[in-house]
């Protein structure tokens, strides 16, 4: 499962807004001649959070089950229709087949490609609020992929991995 990194134009309007918030949190402070507290800013990797949290773990897994599931669906039904084929069917017969089979695949394909959106909402809401978490236990005003940043900033990667380890032991002690 690949997860989908935000946009250079995102990034771009993360940083603005940092600017922009920095320039009037701080303009009073410029005029009246006080030091000027400068943003903090953090940074991420969530490619390393990602492979490291073990529920996107499970659903990788639990996802490549239901892509071979949907493999071995087509499979079989490509089979059924070329045994009918080789039976020597009526056309009717095999148009009438082709659709319920058709129909079966695509019915299934939909149910996969739900499930496969649920998890990566369900994923990405974790892993977001693991992040915030991190970044207001450490005070930090911005947080942007690790990626997009060429120097500076304090990695809270190891803190949101850890963060989402104790969550993921909660949610099994729980269900037990």
């Amino acid at each position: 499962m690949q997860y989908v990194q935000k946009s250079s134009a995102m990034i771009a309007s993360a940083v603005l807004s940092v600017v922009i918030s920095f320039c009037t949190t701080n303009s009073g402070a410029l005029a009246q001649g006080t030091a000027v507290k400068s943003a903090s800013l953090g940074v991420v990797d969530r490619d390393k959070v990602i492979t490291s949290f073990p529920k996107a773990q499970a659903a990788a897994e639990d996802l490549k089950k239901t892509e071979d599931s949907v493999k071995k669906l087509l499979e079989d039904s490509n089979r059924q229709y070329e045994e009918a084929k080789n039976a020597k069917k009526p056309q009717a017969e095999l148009e009438s087949l082709q659709k319920r089979l058709q129909t079966k695949i695509d019915e299934e394909y939909k149910r996969a490609t739900s499930k496969a959106q649920g998890l990566e909402t369900s994923l990405e809401s974790d892993i977001d609020s693991a992040i915030k978490a991190e970044a207001a236990s450490r005070k930090l005003d911005t947080v942007l992929m690790k990626g997009a940043v060429l120097m500076g900033g304090v990695d809270i990667t190891d803190g949101v991995v850890k963060r989402l380890g104790v969550s993921a032991s909660a949610t099994k002690s729980a269900v037990k």
